[in-house]
């Protein structure tokens, strides 16, 4: 190959290298660019959602100035209903032993001729919590001079939903009132994950010898708690929710009885045709405060982001959004999973 020739070569080779060189360039800013972009939007984003938080803490504050004002309780259960393992905005997302304290020790307060509201957003949770909300109830009602079908003190309102333990203090109520579209569940008990029924069906079709034995201990333990839900739905079901034609413990039978999915929705209709106490009619102001509170919960992490970024952090809230995320973090790590 001649000089000419590897000047030409060399000369081509160089060109190429250029004009890779210059789309890598050009990539590079573009996806700088793009990085920016993609910042800024996100920004904008927390920015619009900080708002959104705050907005909707001044609704719920008023929503909730509407019940204090008269000689009415308000009872709230409104949890985070999401899947990130943990409550934002500090809301719990099951029914748990402080909230139950709280509810309780309000109810036991109130006098005998306060009205209770409760607002239930719930898919359950503990057993025993929702039990002892549901016995102060009981004991509220008791001590209350009244008709309580003309006049009920205690009303439960559900929007959306309420299952499992949060459909145990529903019927805990004189009334409940449900959104056409919303949902009560059976309040059947789950040990270990699965139906209580589930494992004494395992031991009769197998028998206890071929059956693992932590399998067996699990039954014996999971026959207790069937024995306890029947129990205590007999013990808190209000006798408005009890069925004319039907026997009186019918409804509580029923539904502690495994014969539904505990997942399983209960619609105003098919509640009706069990012998519950529902109508489908709820205040607007019940809807905007479960919706102003439903608001908070998914936007207040980024609200509290943006006080940290920004140095306003006098109150800590932004430090307890951090370990919010971290705590959500280990959770998913250790794959923990709700009850």
């Amino acid at each position: 190959m001649d000089f000419a020739d590897q000047t030409t070569v060399i000369g081509a080779g160089m060109a190429a290298l250029i004009v890779v060189l210059l789309i890598v360039i050009v990539r590079m800013l573009t996806s700088r660019r793009q990085l920016a972009s993609d910042e800024d939007q996100l920004a904008k984003l927390r920015r619009k959602r900080a708002a959104a938080y705050q907005e909707a803490k001044e609704d719920y504050r008023r929503y909730r100035a509407k019940f204090e004002k008269s000689n009415t309780l308000l009872i709230e259960l409104i949890h985070d209903l999401g899947d990130g393992f943990i409550g934002r905005d500090s809301a719990p997302q099951q029914i748990v032993f402080d909230e139950a304290f709280e509810a309780i020790a309000l109810i036991r307060q109130a006098n005998p001729r306060s009205k209770i509201v409760i607002v239930l957003h719930t898919l359950g949770g503990y057993a025993r919590p929702a039990h002892m909300i549901a016995l102060a109830i009981k004991e509220h009602l008791r001590k209350a001079k009244h008709n309580s079908r003309r006049d009920p003190h205690v009303i439960a309102y559900v929007p959306y939903v309420a299952m499992s333990g949060g459909a145990m203090i529903a019927l805990a109520a004189e009334k409940v009132a449900m959104d056409p579209t919303a949902s009560l569940g059976p309040i059947d008990t789950i040990y270990g994950g699965f139906p209580t029924e589930a494992y004494r069906d395992l031991l009769e079709q197998k028998g206890p010898l071929a059956t693992q034995d932590v399998l067996v201990m699990l039954a014996h333990e999971a026959e207790k708690y069937d024995r306890y839900s029947d129990r205590i739905a007999r013990e808190i079901v209000h006798a408005n929710h009890k069925a004319e034609d039907k026997d009186p413990d019918f409804l509580a039978d029923y539904l502690s009885s495994g014969k539904l999915s505990h997942s399983e929705a209960i619609s105003p209709d098919a509640a009706r045709k069990l012998g519950m106490n529902v109508v489908t009619k709820i205040p607007s102001d019940i809807y905007g405060l479960v919706d102003a509170r439903i608001r908070m919960i998914h936007t207040r992490l980024e609200y509290e982001e943006r006080r940290s970024a920004s140095g306003d952090n006098s109150s800590g809230e932004g430090e307890e959004a951090d370990k919010a995320i971290e705590r959500a973090i280990r959770e998913s790590l250790r794959g923990g999973v709700r009850l």
